[in-house]
């Protein structure tokens, strides 16, 4: 019913007091069927959440400057989308109109339909708050070694079966065991194995139980 793995379902039950996953019926091994229709998971709560901070209103082809972009994706100002937010290479990269400016700037303005797309791609499959389209997996995952080890992005992209380690999704990305950033402000993250491993479960289809 939720399309999740048994692992993940049992997560969701062990953490339900943040998760807020239904309580068992009185024989402590299912769940009432009404309450599991009702319940949503907390990724799809997330995009939800994302897609709500949205500001739909106005011509949809009226053209908007970064300020004016940045406040209809939600954010205080235009500080919080460019510089290491990932959807600011997406809007880069979908430019309505540009014009030059004096001392070799640029302006650049969108279309408010345009950024209520882009905003979309970053709150549909995958994890919410992406700010670039899911990667997809195209190899095989690969399940062995120490479950301890902690690996960095490149060997984490190919235990998932990614061909690159910028096609990690966000929702990797924000599952990472380590995290910290170097002297030119580089992040650097890394996953233990036997957290990727994790993240392979939840992407199987449920399994029936006996």
């Amino acid at each position: 019913m939720l399309g999740i793995s048994v692992s993940h379902l049992d997560r969701l039950y062990a953490d339900r007091d943040t998760s807020g996953f239904p309580e068992r019926a009185d024989d402590g091994r299912s769940w009432f069927a009404d309450d599991i229709a009702s319940y949503r998971l907390p990724r799809d709560r997330a995009r939800e959440d994302t897609r709500a901070a949205v500001d739909r209103s106005g011509n949809p082809d009226e053209l908007v400057d970064t300020e004016a972009a940045a406040r209809i994706l939600g954010y205080k100002s235009r500080r919080s989308l460019t510089g290491q937010n990932r959807l600011w290479p997406l809007l880069l990269s979908h430019v309505d109109e540009e014009q030059p400016l004096t001392g070799g700037r640029t302006q650049r303005r969108w279309k408010r339909r345009t950024i209520w797309d882009l905003a979309d791609s970053r709150t549909g499959k995958g994890a919410a708050h992406t700010g670039r389209p899911t990667g997809t997996a195209r190899g095989r995952p690969d399940r062995s070694g120490d479950p301890d080890e902690l690996v960095a992005a490149p060997e984490a992209a190919r235990v998932l079966g990614y061909n690159r380690a910028q096609a990690l999704p966000d929702h990797v990305l924000a599952r990472a065991d380590t995290e910290s950033v170097g002297v030119r402000g580089r992040r650097r993250r890394q996953w233990k194995r036997q957290t990727l491993w994790a993240i392979l479960d939840e992407a199987l289809p449920l399994r029936p139980t006996n």
